[in-house]
């Protein structure tokens, strides 16, 4: 489906109308645990991203998909699936993110799936660090999510302890 916006652009003393085609965007968030506190915290972020996305005349909102689950296994999140088969089917043009490793902690599939994404020209804007995924170097996305995979290792170690 194919959606249209018109804007009306000044040119000096006169308007041009120009037409272009809305980006469909949805947005991802994950919370590791079921604890109170990262529940609400997954409201506010579904909240957060559902505003941000209707508030952009340029923009689509198509959904914000969600997983309170480890992010290890991609295959054991049901959000996280849903939104990989709304992009196949041809969806959603851009998926925003908070950081790399809310979209997993596992630096290979993580960058599998950037790079798959990238292939259907659906990009992925990262909060942290402020980049898209179809604009930046793959090195960079390379280094960031080995850097969340670091951090996330750590954090889990210390958790143990």
């Amino acid at each position: 489906m194919e959606v249209l916006l018109c804007l009306e652009i000044s040119s000096r003393f006169r308007k041009i109308k120009s037409w272009v085609q809305q980006l469909r965007v949805a947005a991802y968030c994950r919370v590791s645990t079921s604890h109170k506190e990262q529940q609400d915290s997954l409201k506010n972020k579904i909240a957060f991203y559902t505003e941000y996305i209707q508030r952009n005349p340029c923009w689509q909102f198509v959904a914000v998909y969600y997983d309170t689950a480890s992010g290890l296994r991609m295959n054991k999140r049901p959000g996280y699936q849903k939104l990989i088969k709304d992009c196949r089917r041809k969806k959603i043009d851009l998926i925003l993110v908070k950081s790399l490793s809310r979209s997993g902690r596992d630096t290979e599939d993580t960058i599998k799936q950037i790079r798959r994404l990238k292939r259907m020209n659906i990009g992925v804007y990262i909060e942290v660090g402020g980049f898209n995924t179809t604009t930046v170097n793959a090195s960079i996305i390379d280094q960031y999510a080995a850097l969340d995979q670091a951090e996330s290792q750590s954090r889990r170690q210390n958790t143990k302890r």
